[in-house]
């Protein structure tokens, strides 16, 4: 198929280039390029020309043309130029360049050419030059092509020119190959010819370091000029260096992405408390909104990392890992707190939480239309001061409830395979919103199911849908209820039933360790009872802010501002009412850098932890001892001759399943029962994947992310931290999923 293609456009070209040999010139036309001639050899004198092709589709953003058309070099004598500019016409429908436009989707009717006429450099030297490296992508490279001779051999690739990569603000050479050129393109008295080069100059520099650094100067000056990297044409005569084309370069690899911390020597995780709620680099608003405000909120509480507590690199989320404080204080520190005033979860929710719902229960029913401009604002930051308070109980309740788990699994209660069983059971509203879900996929109404569920979210960043607003989302929630084999009171009852069976173990357990374990497993009970119900309020808090900032979007829209409502979500929290000219300007920008940040892949660690910086902090030591095996060593290993994923205990229990890698809502329908979950992170939206799934794997998380309370509550083995699970499992592969010891096999 391609030879028959590539004989057809030989074809086609040879007859319509027959065309313009048979043509003739308008006279016309002639005789203004002969004056033209006449006034350039008035200026520069009889020297010979470079005749050169200059077609409209040429140097588009995507498709540079570079040698579809052609040039004729050494050209003297009007004759000997009219046929030249007749034949760089013709050379539009080369059969290259019919293959070419073909392949770019170019219309070749659309295209037309223009001839550029230049006085031709006598070249010693020429080669090519880009101002960033274009196999790289570093942008603070110059790559330089050199040979003898003019630049015809190195364009048509019949020589091996010298390679040279230099530093693009000094100067200084970084790698150089000596090349042995063999041929070499000079004039002649009718044009222009290949010729050995002569023994003594083919293996030697064609360019000192000095000319190196000229034209590194020279190419950094051009990319200013044009504000993006160029693929640059250069001749070198007479000691001095001339440029006779410049193009953008249009096959450049993204920029290599540095991650490196804003704050000198600060240390950063990535998948730490609050960035556990992110899915995708954060936008704007949910950064200095949401997220600012659960993060505030957290510390404020358990005052541990250095300040700034967060930063943004790369558009990603990172938590900071200095500590301000000594780590051991503040832990024990907790611990007397949580033995004084936290040792019952259902007391503080009776005396603290009735209120703080009230207060939800009305914010939920404020029109914000009938607000004005201020009053909006203030709700606005009333909102985020709630969000912040119920993310500490999120935190707080998880901790404790896992504290438990973690203290009774020190005491080694005789027969107690499994503590955190002890912990699982409870009918919280996570339960109520399995059970409206499947009576509404069974009736086929969803407005009762919607009216008290549809304010979960995908992540904490409020540039993203509400369940409430995908219907596309809702119907895949219904088809995946519909596909479990058990109902959620079913489930509920069994698992009921095995707490009792072990918590037996723990009350016949005698003296001091009895005492404690017992106290102990109150304590966690009792905050395990409501942990998914802070998660169902913080959700309710994060609907209401995204409501709020779409109705400030719509009166900065109305006003002008804004090109479209959500675009709102690309301003900073500072910026909302303002009337900025620049915004929509600004919000294309952001938006563009966004996308691009999406595709990036984030590293755990900020340095990696191979740097000194971290080996050198006293309080990473005492944590990183305990943690070396589950937090450090994470990511793919060889065990016994397979490979494995090492991450961390998320939820005890092992099983065998297909994986099936789910990279956002849009993949919901491809999950089937017994598949295993595999994922970034998940949410509160991806909770009715865990009820048919048989197990779960996450690249994100720790003990109080959604995965790891979800999947101990639904009862299936859970890995999370385990670092590039979704690039190195295989979509539709069996695999094993040991929650216990924090390992997916393969």
């Amino acid at each position: 198929m391609a030879n028959n293609q590539t004989d057809a456009s030989e074809k086609r070209s040879a007859a319509i280039r027959q065309l313009f040999v048979n043509g003739k010139m308008p006279n016309d036309l002639a005789e203004a390029i002969n004056h033209a001639y006449a006034d350039l050899i008035q200026i520069v004198g009889d020297l010979p020309l470079a005749v050169r092709s200059s077609a409209t589709a040429e140097d588009l953003p995507g498709a540079s043309f570079a040698g579809q058309q052609d040039t004729y070099l050494n050209v003297h004598g009007k004759s000997a130029l009219l046929d030249a500019v007749q034949r760089c016409w013709s050379s539009l429908w080369t059969a290259r360049a019919l293959d070419y436009r073909t392949r770019q989707k170019i219309d070749s009717s659309a295209v037309s050419l223009a001839v550029v006429v230049q006085v031709m450099v006598p070249a010693e030297a020429s080669g090519i030059m880009f101002t960033a490296n274009p196999i790289s992508g570093a942008r603070d490279e110059i790559v330089l092509d050199a040979t003898w001779g003019l630049g015809e051999a190195i364009v048509g690739g019949l020589v091996t020119p010298d390679h040279i990569v230099a530093d693009k603000i000094t100067g200084a050479i970084k790698q150089m190959t000596i090349a042995d050129k063999t041929v070499m393109t000079q004039p002649t008295a009718t044009g222009t010819e290949e010729r050995p080069v002569e023994e003594s100059k083919r293996r030697a520099q064609v360019l000192t370091v000095a000319q190196v650094t000229e034209l590194a100067k020279i190419g950094a000056q051009i990319e200013k000029y044009y504000g993006e990297p160029q693929d640059i044409e250069w001749c070198l005569a007479k000691g001095k260096f001339y440029i006779v084309q410049a193009r953008p370069i249009t096959t450049m690899p993204p920029e290599p992405v540095k991650w490196e911390s804003p704050i000198a020597n600060a240390k950063w995780i990535k998948d730490l408390q609050a960035a556990e709620w992110t899915t995708e680099p954060l936008s704007p608003l949910g950064a200095t909104t949401t997220f600012d405000a659960m993060i505030t909120a957290r510390q404020r509480k358990f005052p541990l990392q250095k300040y700034p507590w967060h930063a943004l690199i790369n558009g990603w989320l990172y938590i900071r890992a200095d500590y301000s404080v000594p780590l051991i204080p503040v832990l024990v520190e907790f611990i007397l707190r949580y033995l004084r005033c936290m040792h019952n979860g259902h007391r503080r929710v009776l005396r603290v939480w009735a209120g703080q719902i009230a207060m939800l229960d009305s914010l939920e029913h404020v029109e914000l239309v009938k607000l004005s401009n201020n009053e909006l604002q203030t709700h606005a930051d009333r909102l985020l001061g709630v969000l912040g308070w119920w993310w500490w109980e999120v935190s707080l309740y998880a901790a404790v409830a896992l504290l438990g788990e973690q203290f009774i699994t020190k005491l080694k209660v005789p027969n107690l395979a499994d503590p955190a069983v002890l912990f699982r059971g409870n009918d919280s509203l996570l339960l109520e919103a399995e059970r409206a879900l499947r009576q509404a996929a069974k009736s086929g109404d969803t407005e009762a199911y919607l009216a008290k569920f549809g304010h979960f979210v995908e992540s904490a960043d409020p540039i993203h849908l509400t369940l409430r607003e995908s219907p596309d989302l809702l119907k895949q929630h219904m088809v995946v209820v519909e596909q479990s084999e058990i109902t959620p009171d079913e489930r509920l009852a069994n698992i009921q039933r095995e707490r009792t069976e072990v918590e037996n173990l723990v009350r016949a357990l005698h003296g001091l360790r009895g005492v404690l374990a017992r106290w102990m497993l109150n304590a966690g009970q009792s905050h395990a009872a409501h942990t998914d119900d802070a998660v169902f309020h913080f959700q309710r808090v994060l609907a209401l802010l995204r409501a709020t900032f779409l109705e400030v979007g719509r009166r900065m829209r109305s006003g002008g501002t804004l090109e479209k409502v959500d675009d709102v979500f690309y301003l900073e929290h500072g910026e909302l009412w303002q009337t900025r000219p620049d915004f929509k300007e600004l919000v294309t920008k952001r938006r563009l850098l966004r996308e691009s940040q999406k595709r990036l892949a984030p590293p755990p660690y900020i340095p990696p932890l191979s740097d000194p910086a971290w080996g050198s902090d006293r309080s990473w030591k005492l944590l990183s001892s305990s943690l070396s095996e589950t937090v450090l060593k994470r990511g793919v290993q060889e065990h016994n001759g397979r490979k494995i994923i090492v991450g961390t205990p998320g939820s005890p229990g092992r099983a065998r399943g297909i994986a099936r890698v789910i990279t956002g809502p849009e993949d919901f329908q491809r999950f089937q029962p017994g598949d295993v979950l595999v994922a970034h992170t998940t949410t509160p939206i991806w909770t009715p994947l865990f009820n048919i799934a048989s197990a779960a794997v996450t690249e994100v998380g720790g003990p109080f992310s959604h995965a790891a309370i979800v999947a101990r509550e639904f009862g299936i083995p859970l890995v999370n931290g385990a670092i590039d699970a979704v690039r190195e499992i295989p979509d539709g592969t069996p695999i094993v999923v040991d929650g216990s010891a924090g390992v997916v096999e393969m």
